[in-house]
């Protein structure tokens, strides 16, 4: 989602009707529900899908908040036969590789491996200019109808937000 347009919120990638916002957001609302749970401290970027959550703006605010790592969750979409999940990174291999296990166990799609950013579709992915570990989690394909299913699931989302907070709990 790219919110380049002061104000105006953008729902990012959709397909059927299913909106990549509402999906990433559930997601890391889950986190936060669980959080307190594990003893971790989860900042939010944004809380709702009606407010502007510009990605240039998504690092400083976690800065701000004296956050020590920073997950950018995310839709892909391409063809409806396109599906896994997949995590790129600039800076922290170790960290990416140690997300994206955790999500390639806690969603059942295809295994799309860990990429440097200069693999994305752009060249730079603001939201890994955080200054410690940060990574980007494409957490399936909102295009392909089996991995969409999957992102709505609410054990997806539990299994996602006990793996996330487990290993931050370790780590």
């Amino acid at each position: 989602m790219s919110n380049r347009s002061a104000g105006v919120f953008d729902p990012g990638a959709v397909a059927e009707g299913v909106r990549e916002a509402d999906i990433t957001l559930a997601f890391a609302l889950a986190i936060k529900h669980f959080a307190p749970e594990f003893g971790v401290h989860v900042f939010l970027t944004r809380h709702s899908n009606v407010s502007p959550a510009p990605l240039g703006e998504r690092c400083r605010a976690a800065i701000e908040a004296g956050c020590e790592c920073f997950i950018s969750l995310h839709c892909n979409a391409g063809s409806s036969s396109a599906r896994g999940v997949e995590t790129f990174y600039r800076d922290d291999l170790q960290f990416a590789l140690r997300m994206h296990r955790l999500m390639a166990q806690a969603i059942p799609t295809k295994d799309r491996g860990v990429k440097h950013e200069s693999a994305s579709t752009r060249r730079r992915l603001a939201v890994l200019d955080f200054p410690g570990p940060a990574c980007l989690v494409e957490l399936g394909f909102i295009s392909n109808p089996a991995d969409r299913l999957l992102l709505q699931e609410r054990e997806t989302r539990i299994n996602v937000a006990r793996a996330i907070l487990g290993e931050l709990k370790l780590g």
